[in-house]
């Protein structure tokens, strides 16, 4: 059987994709093995769909239990998606070949039990991320290499090194002589021994791939996976080992679908375990590589671009001045070209005369950048998700990374529905808008201003929320049904009741008003009863601008004001000041919900 080729890569790295791109060019494999979930190889083919824009991530998750997930993003300078959009074009056959996730998930599942089943020890929320880091997080042994050769840490190092060059195939020998010796050094001392079991057994299933491709009779396989697995793929294990180290792994179902991601959350300053610390870098390094123009000139002309954008100051001759210090500056420190520090010095130097609250913006633009990718209408989803999308379609509300204000007139029929679709996902635990303003205001009652940014883990909660319906307004009725069922305070049931006559959801404001009703009729706290008011008075403030009939509960609220002022003289005596200053607070409050009342 040939021997396989691997390639060595860091997650999300330009360097390491556009030397792989050149590689396999070099070697044409005949079959393309990449560290990634197998259960995802079916929807693989839609790298290359109409409607496809990195960055886009799979998410994977147990439909009997959504919270069970895992996401693994994808941008279009990452190496597992150059290898993917390679493979597809030339009609190789691509498979990913890490520890399938029926396995992984199972793993977590029975790991999060064993936590909530220790007495003293609190049950810690555990972040399931894409990617495991290619190298350990308490010392990265990439430092050693780092210090040998000047620099300030192994990211720095590395960068320079890797991602902003990309050599072709002689790179990922270098980088496989450096990492199998870094391996060699460190073992896995950082990890606890779970941790370095389930590493075991995802090195473990990756071989058994690489002899089943051989198997199969593959003459020229390319192996794609982190770089710091290396150590382990290439180590003599037999396959009756491998066999015994995988067998009895417990299972689950598992579903596997595309959705959007954004620069932002593959930054590692979000938690992502694998994330880079400037994904829109890395894209500049990846677009501009092979472009006719330096690179430190087309970084300067979009750092300029955005000054100009916001009024500042940035003449050509500061452009001009600017590059020549980067390009002096790399120089003096023995680089072909400026990278992303050079840049920034350069930048704070002349550009923005030494404020760093300049750098700032230019940071989250430029730096991390506000990308927000897309996938292709037919990729599988929930029915709720689709609903989701088709009423962004149909409502002209398009779903986008960066935060946006948006002032929405309630006489106009498409703004309301608009409304009508914000405040039921925030029902479903989907905020992607917040009232920034609501009601009396210099224009009236007839404006709400909202602040939207779409997040990806947006699409997870939807498939969370499926369990109540296929549609936002069965899935939203039937989630605030059941919260009646499990809500104790009547001033969270009279929040629900406005929240429910926002989101125009007849069935589930007459759930809500019965279950209000049915509480308060058990009560005799003051102190809830004025605190419920506030809330239900709303309704009357909104009811005729919404054309929302809020008569329904207005019976309800006149005997809630009835009850609390029955019940006030009672709850008014003998109050230290502490109390006296709460209570003033609630009564001040339902105070002004009567005068709404009236």
């Amino acid at each position: 059987m040939s021997a396989p080729h691997y390639f060595g890569i860091r997650h999300h790295g330009p360097g390491c994709a556009r030397s792989l791109v050149r590689a396999f060019e070099a070697l044409r494999p005949d079959c393309v093995l990449i560290e990634g979930p197998p259960e995802a190889e079916g929807l693989l083919q839609a790298v290359l769909a109409d409607g496809m824009r990195p960055p886009v991530a799979l998410l994977s998750y147990c439909p009997d239990e959504p919270r069970l997930a895992v996401y693994h993003p994808f941008a279009e300078f990452s190496p597992e998606w150059q290898a993917l959009r390679w493979a597809v074009t030339a009609g190789v056959p691509a498979r990913f070949i890490d520890l399938p996730l029926v396995h992984g998930l199972a793993l977590d599942k029975a790991e999060r039990e064993a936590e909530a089943a220790e007495p003293d020890e609190p049950v810690a929320a555990r972040d399931v991320d894409t990617h495991e880091h290619d190298t350990p997080a308490i010392e990265d042994p990439l430092n050693w290499l780092a210090r040998a050769a000047g620099y300030a840490d192994g990211e720095a190092w590395w960068n320079h090194m890797v991602e902003e060059r990309g050599d072709g195939e002689q790179l990922f020998a270098a980088i496989a002589e450096a990492m199998t010796s870094l391996r060699a050094e460190t073992g896995d001392k950082h990890r606890n021994e779970a941790e370095a079991r389930r590493e075991a057994m995802r090195e473990a299933h990756m071989r058994q791939c690489v002899r089943a491709a051989q198997k199969e009779g593959f003459g020229r396989i390319a192996v794609v996976c982190g770089a710091w697995h290396l150590g382990g793929l290439a180590t003599e294990v037999t396959a009756k080992a491998d066999a015994a180290l995988l067998k009895g792994l417990p299972k689950l179902k598992v579903q596997t679908t595309w959705v959007p991601w954004t620069y932002r959350h593959l930054a590692r300053a979000s938690g992502y375990g694998a994330g880079i610390q400037s994904p829109g870098w890395y894209e500049h390094l990846w677009k501009s590589h092979d472009s006719t123009q330096p690179r430190a000139v087309g970084w300067l002309a979009r750092v300029a671009r955005l000054m100009r954008e916001r009024d500042l100051d940035c003449s050509s001759a500061h452009l001009i001045e600017a590059t020549r210090l980067a390009d002096a500056l790399a120089a003096l420190r023995e680089r072909p070209a400026p990278g992303l520090e050079e840049l920034h010095e350069a930048t704070r130097t002349v550009l923005t005369l030494g404020d760093d609250a300049v750098l700032h913006f230019i940071h989250d633009a430029l730096v991390v950048g506000d990308r927000f990718g897309s996938v292709p209408p037919d990729v599988p989803t929930v029915p709720l998700q689709r609903d989701v999308e088709q009423a962004q379609k149909s409502l002209r509300l398009k779903p986008e990374a960066l935060q946006k204000t948006l002032d929405l007139d309630l006489r106009n029929p498409n703004d309301l529905a608009r409304s009508h679709l914000l405040h039921r996902l925030n029902l479903l635990d989907v905020p992607w808008g917040t009232v920034a303003k609501v009601g009396r205001s210099s224009r009236g009652t007839f404006h709400e201003v909202w602040t939207l940014q779409w997040q990806p883990e947006f699409a997870l909660r939807l498939i969370e929320a499926s369990v109540w319906g296929q549609t936002v307004e069965q899935a939203a009725t039937a989630s605030v049904i059941d919260r009646c069922a499990r809500t104790e305070s009547l001033a969270d049931l009279s929040a629900l009741v406005d929240s429910v006559l926002l989101a125009d959801l007849d069935h589930a404001v007459a759930a809500a008003t019965h279950a209000l009703e049915d509480r308060a009729a058990v009560t005799g706290d003051a102190q809830q009863l004025l605190a419920a008011l506030p809330p239900l008075a709303n309704v009357f403030r909104y009811g005729n601008v919404r054309q929302t009939d809020a008569a329904m509960v207005g019976h309800v609220l006149d005997g809630l004001i009835v009850r609390a002022a029955i019940s006030l003289p009672l709850a008014g005596a003998s109050l230290d000041d502490a109390a006296a200053d709460a209570l003033r607070g609630k009564l001040l409050g339902a105070h002004a919900a009567v005068g709404l009342r009236q």
